[in-house]
């Protein structure tokens, strides 16, 4: 039988040694400062902050410490070690990745180019079989932290449409902090006291350069932290719909490719699949669902009649009365509405009752009512989708460090010849 319990126990005790590695913290810098990105791309949209970085960080943490209780979990049941794997080349190639996209903060492109590396160059020499299994594994945990939790704080976005205008969008951006338990084998010491007799069939994955028995090996537990990025745009599904669909396919992926990964350690060929099918299958799962997102039919178009809300202000107005991203509303105390002017029409009345005529996305009509009688309601607190194309701003995705570096440069090259110009 297989001791869950004693090594859950034990992986919760090493988890909680991570909070005095320095690496953990410079993580949390690196999520607080692409969060902080995000809050400025959405006051750019919407003129301020719907989740401040403090409300993000605050979720990624705690998803991200349940996360890698799960992984640590898994690790320990398959028997990845740590030893010889180049994780920290994987780092420094990660933060680089980083630096040209942020979403490409992810260890399956890192940990492909390293262990390709070593394939063809020998260099540097380290276990791919463990190395790709840590990569399978953090993309298990992924999926996970996406289905539950990956569309919270989007931001709306509005993009042009070929065909039907300004349509509106969400840009799912997400980062979780994961200190994971990886282990490492140990050789020729008496056993520890706090041991845990392990089956006769464990590990699934044979450690590098270790044949033969395994009797006189110890494998012992060590905390380390890594960082996952989550980044998608839903258009034609909403966020919820769109991460889960994302999650679904990045936990059959990360299944696979374990599954290469433990069969590798045994048979050598295998060791080049799981290299690249890593980063490869990950980059397609990603264009693919871009594709369908762009080439789809997008559900946050303006309506024929109507005004179409992408989404609300939280404690709003329009949040009390029920109204959600997607919703038409077609009128506003028995007055018809076809633009942002009927509604402001109403409002600049500051009625102390409301009620508002809507459509859902799934064709269900029904009215919403509202009453403040002390001060009266000036503002919904929506987010609607402008009919007019100048009112379109594509802000899909964060763009990368060298990118903005790189404007920088050639604004403050082009003042300077201006200024040149004008002496």
């Amino acid at each position: 039988m297989f001791p869950f319990l004693d090594l859950t126990m034990m992986v919760m005790k090493s988890i909680v040694t991570v909070f005095i590695n320095p690496l953990f913290w410079v993580v949390l810098f690196l999520v607080y400062n692409q969060y902080k990105k995000s809050c400025n791309l959405e006051e750019q949209m919407l003129g301020k902050q719907r989740y401040s970085v403090w409300e993000r960080m605050q979720g990624s943490i705690t998803s991200g410490l349940a996360g890698g209780l799960i992984g640590s979990i898994v690790m320990v049941v398959v028997g990845v070690t740590l030893d010889n794997t180049g994780i920290l080349y994987v780092w420094v190639i990660a933060v680089l990745l980083m630096m040209v996209n942020p979403r490409y903060m992810c260890f399956s492109y890192a940990g492909g180019i390293v262990s390709i590396a070593s394939l063809a160059l020998g260099f540097p020499r380290i276990d791919v079989p463990a190395l790709m299994s840590i990569v399978a594994i953090l993309h298990l945990v992924e999926s996970l932290l996406i289905f539950l939790n990956g569309y919270k704080h989007c931001i709306p976005v509005f993009m042009e449409d070929k065909v039907r205008g300004v349509v509106g969008a969400f840009s799912l951006v997400r980062f979780w902090p994961i200190p994971i338990i990886i282990m490492s084998v140990v050789t020729g010491q008496i056993s520890p006291a706090d041991s845990v007799p392990m089956p006769d069939w464990w590990p699934l994955l044979k450690p590098m350069g270790l044949t033969g028995s395994l009797d006189d090996v110890w494998f012992l537990m060590l905390p380390v932290v890594a960082a996952l990025g989550y980044s998608d745009i839903a258009i034609t599904e909403t966020p919820v719909k769109k991460s889960r669909q994302s999650a679904v396919k990045l936990f059959a992926y990360s299944i696979v490719l374990l599954g290469i990964s433990i069969l590798s350690s045994h048979y050598r060929p295998l060791q080049w699949l799981a290299a690249i099918f890593g980063p490869a299958f990950h980059e397609l799962l990603i264009l693919t669902g871009r594709r369908r997102q762009k080439r789809g039919v997008p559900i946050y178009s303006s309506p024929d009649s109507g005004v179409r809300v992408l989404d609300v202000f939280a404690g709003e107005v329009a949040d009390h009365m029920g109204i959600s991203g997607g919703d038409i509303i077609t009128g506003i105390n028995g007055k018809k509405v076809e633009n942002e002017d009927d509604l402001a029409a109403v409002l600049e009345q500051y009625p102390t009752f409301i009620w508002v005529d809507r459509v859902t996305l799934d064709g269900q009509t029904g009215t919403l009512e509202f009453s403040r009688y002390s001060a009266g309601i000036n503002r919904l607190g929506l987010i609607l989708v402008p009919r007019e194309r100048s009112s379109a701003t594509t802000a899909v995705e964060m763009s990368s460090p060298i990118k903005r570096l790189i404007r920088k440069f050639r604004k403050r090259k082009k003042d300077k010849g201006t200024d040149h110009l004008s002496h």
